[in-house]
């Protein structure tokens, strides 16, 4: 349900902030360009209606993807800075939380090294990251899930990144930023949700609050309206 109005409510901070990185971050989901160029193409298109119904899970469908993949770190790197993009305003974001005394992570299905590449060409490689990691070599691509995610969810019978949002949790709102199947279980215990393209369509079906957005000076718009005590209302 997209938040239409905003309603006044106890002003808040600080505030812990959690970031998808593929799709929101980036442009476009850096785990699909790197399977269309190096791997299979439409294996995703393949896995998605399993995954969506909740027949396989995010690591198996990544591991299928990942199967037929064969690129050099190089080769990958060149790849991503070419094709990923950035979605605007994240840099603002960013700076915006550090001056207010925020706490933002990026929280990420994907791969560490990618996200780092992508970082810290902005500049932004001091950000906290919780992620999976990929090896890529010539040889082929060995993906390694993360421990950080602790033990299964309760709600989606994986190891998801509510438990990385709920360690790190010290009782502060918790803002949610996404866009996909990863983030859906995650954006449940989050105080304000802004999501788009798939999330937000999940969001839509349950019935539940989010403010949609296109770039990160919308989400700056929506977290100062958050600070200064207005909730995003029906």
């Amino acid at each position: 349900m997209v938040a239409t109005s905003l309603v006044a409510s106890p002003a808040v901070a600080p505030l812990l902030l959690a970031v998808d990185f593929d799709g929101t971050i980036t442009l476009r989901d850096t785990l699909h360009v790197i399977v269309d160029e190096h791997g299979r193409r439409g294996v995703w298109d393949e896995l998605e209606p399993d995954l969506r119904a909740g027949r396989i899970t995010i690591e198996q469908a990544m591991a299928e993807q990942f199967r037929t993949v064969h690129a050099t770190p190089g080769e990958i790197a060149e790849l991503v800075r070419a094709r990923a993009g950035v979605r605007p305003g994240f840099a603002d974001l960013v700076a915006y939380a550090e001056r207010a005394g925020h706490r933002l992570v990026v929280m990420s299905a994907g791969f560490r090294s990618v996200i780092d590449l992508v970082l810290g060409d902005m500049g932004l490689g001091h950000l906290e990251v919780v992620s999976n990691e990929a090896l890529f070599s010539s040889d082929g691509c060995t993906l390694v899930f993360s421990d950080d995610r602790g033990e299964v969810c309760g709600l989606c019978d994986r190891r998801c990144k509510r438990h990385a949002v709920r360690m790190r949790h010290d009782g502060e709102p918790v803002i949610y930023v996404g866009d996909g199947i990863s983030d859906r279980c995650v954006s449940g215990i989050a105080d304000l949700v802004f999501a788009r393209a798939g999330l937000a369509e999940w969001l839509d079906e349950q019935g539940r609050e989010y403010i949609p957005f296109d770039d990160f000076h919308e989400v700056v718009s929506g977290v100062r309206a958050f600070e200064a005590g207005e909730r995003a209302a029906a």
